[in-house]
């Protein structure tokens, strides 16, 4: 027996979303737009890069991802893109974005980064989680908290040992650590995360300092 139009196109959805929840780099590459301000603001796709998608796999896997990177790797923007997807697809998480400055973390869930990508996935086709709450940060760049009504919430946080110490994170990204005046005793507060469950990823432009250690290994703990 065949199906109607509107059986055909409800399976295919259905489909569809299962393999988005599965495969991130699926996600991004059917529902993510970026914007390039190298090229005069244009809104793109990611490229189809083989480290991008290693990137995916490694994000996934890995509980604790360090990753050096260079102006246009689109390093932010993918990492912005896989906790985007990890946050609608792994309901009650909690995820913190963590910067040298708390503005700084709060544009990147603002609408010009986080924000961007989620108000461009195809809600017509989907019913992706609603935004049930957002909160502006006080310098206005972006957002300090963003809460999904699945119980997914991102929190943005300036770099430093107290910062995270009294919660209980999923996920901790950490944006351009080489540049933190406070990031080995940040590191040392963050161990908590993983011992509980959750997972950090960090990048970072080359510089100096206990980034590099932490990308060598050269660290102890």
């Amino acid at each position: 027996m065949s199906l109607s139009i509107s059986e055909a196109v409800e399976l295919r959805n259905l489909l569809e979303w299962r393999e988005w929840a599965n495969n991130p780099s699926q996600f991004i590459d059917d529902c993510i737009l970026t914007r390039d301000e190298a090229d005069k603001g244009l809104v793109k796709r990611f490229p189809p890069k083989d480290y991008l998608y290693r990137v995916d796999q490694l994000f996934v896997q890995e509980k604790i991802l360090c990753i050096p990177k260079s102006r246009r790797m689109m390093m932010t923007w993918r990492l912005l893109a896989l906790i985007l997807w990890e946050g609608i697809f792994q309901k009650n998480s909690t995820v913190f974005v963590q910067s040298k400055k708390g503005e700084d973390s709060a544009y990147l869930l603002g609408d010009d980064r986080l924000m961007f990508m989620y108000n461009r996935l195809p809600h017509d086709r989907h019913a992706f989680p609603n935004i049930k709450r957002r909160i502006k940060d006080t310098a206005g760049k972006g957002y300090d908290t963003i809460q999904l009504d699945n119980g997914t919430s991102y929190f943005a946080v300036a770099e430093g040992p107290d910062q995270l110490r009294q919660y209980t994170a999923s996920r901790v990204y950490c944006t351009e650590m080489a540049f933190w005046a406070q990031a080995e005793l940040t590191w040392m507060a963050l161990r908590p995360v993983i011992q509980g469950g959750g997972k950090i990823v960090i990048d970072s432009s080359a510089n100096p300092g206990f980034f590099h250690q932490l990308v060598e290994g050269d660290i102890r703990g």
